[in-house]
């Protein structure tokens, strides 16, 4: 592998569990058993910020929550039907919606936001986050 795509692939594996910061987070496990994501695949009807939320937050929410399961139902809407929901829901250990966020219209940080504002977590200690380098 040359240089350049080994520093490529840090740079890919930094954003997700270094550079990336607001879902650093530790989930409460014994509130929530997991997430639940619906939206649809196109980005009409204001699900763009659900779909770059999913893209660009969760990959550090799961590095940092390795056995928190996150669900995603993506909706194929070529009827271009403006009822298609776009929410988030946290689910308890019955598999029950406890929390409901509406990601319609929004923003994937704002998203993010509301997310920390609404569940119990922690913030993960800074020692313990990663950070890969480029040895020269």
């Amino acid at each position: 592998m040359t240089k350049s795509r080994v520093v490529k692939q840090l740079k890919n594996l930094n954003k997700v569990v270094y550079t990336t910061k607001l879902p650093q987070i530790v989930i409460d496990r014994t509130k929530y058993e997991a997430m639940k994501l619906t939206f649809q695949r196109q980005n009409t009807n204001g699900h763009m910020g659900a779909r770059k939320f999913w893209h660009d937050y969760l990959p550090t929410l799961q590095y940092y929550n390795p056995d928190f399961r996150i669900e995603l139902l993506r909706i194929f809407n070529s009827k271009k039907n403006v009822d298609v929901p776009c929410i988030l829901e946290m689910l308890d250990t019955q598999g029950q919606a406890v929390e409901t966020i509406d990601m319609k219209g929004k923003q994937s940080a704002e998203i993010m936001q509301e997310l920390l504002k609404t569940i119990d977590h922690t913030q993960v200690p800074k020692d313990q986050i990663v950070e890969l380098g480029n040895k020269d």
